[in-house]
């Protein structure tokens, strides 16, 4: 009877997928900015960048591939600047939250994610490999949608209490799988880095994802 309590007795000392999410979000609430290098894969399409963010929801990407594509919310506006088909597409967010942002890694992401996902361990709260082949290890949560969301499904991957990886499939199927690396917290990001004037010589098309005035 011994060994059966004692595994037991180990066995409701795990941290619950639920408990460790809770304890990331508690830690990365003392996260005020940081900058990484993003990597995004959605379908044969990838971007490479440079992401710069701000509590409670400023981000910003400066592409290097492709070149000079640059994406930036300033808490109120979201920019999107693409050079190569010479356009800009602005969406004010006066009344509504940004969806979009929210779910990139930010402070909010946390709340929205325990808000409309069932959450559960990949496979267990051991770490293991972030790929096959990988010596990089993670811990790897997964997200089932409650409802109606962008995604069905995520695949967070955690490592040292901050987002590495988040693989998403969407009602679709199509998958988007986005990479943080060379992370630094806390390095006085400026509320000016989120200031951006996109280019006068290309067009604009304002509220290309809804009509901020309703």
């Amino acid at each position: 009877m011994l060994l059966p309590l004692a595994a037991f007795g180990q066995a409701a000392e795990l941290v619950s997928a639920e408990k460790y999410f809770d304890t990331l979000s508690a830690s990365f609430s003392k996260v005020n900015d940081y900058v990484a290098d993003i990597s995004i894969v959605n379908g044969k399409a990838s971007y490479h960048g440079r992401l710069s963010y701000k509590s409670p929801l400023y981000l910003r990407i400066d592409f290097d591939d492709p070149p000079k594509m640059v994406l930036n919310f300033d808490g109120q506006k979201l920019q999107w600047y693409s050079p190569q088909n010479a356009v800009v597409l602005e969406q004010d967010y006066k009344k509504r939250g940004s969806g979009q942002i929210e779910g990139m890694a930010s402070n909010q992401s946390f709340a929205l994610w325990k808000r409309n996902f069932s959450i559960a361990y990949l496979t267990g709260p051991a770490p293991m490999a972030l790929e096959d082949g990988s010596r990089e290890m993670v811990t790897k949560l997964k997200l089932v949608s409650r409802g109606t969301t962008n995604f069905t499904q995520m695949i967070v991957s955690v490592k040292d209490s901050l987002i590495r990886r988040v693989e998403g499939i969407m009602a679709g199927g199509d998958k988007v799988v986005m990479d943080y690396t060379n992370i630094r917290t806390n390095q006085g990001v400026p509320d000016s880095r989120f200031a951006y004037d996109a280019p006068v010589t290309v067009n604009t098309i304002q509220d290309w994802l809804f009509d901020s005035t309703q």
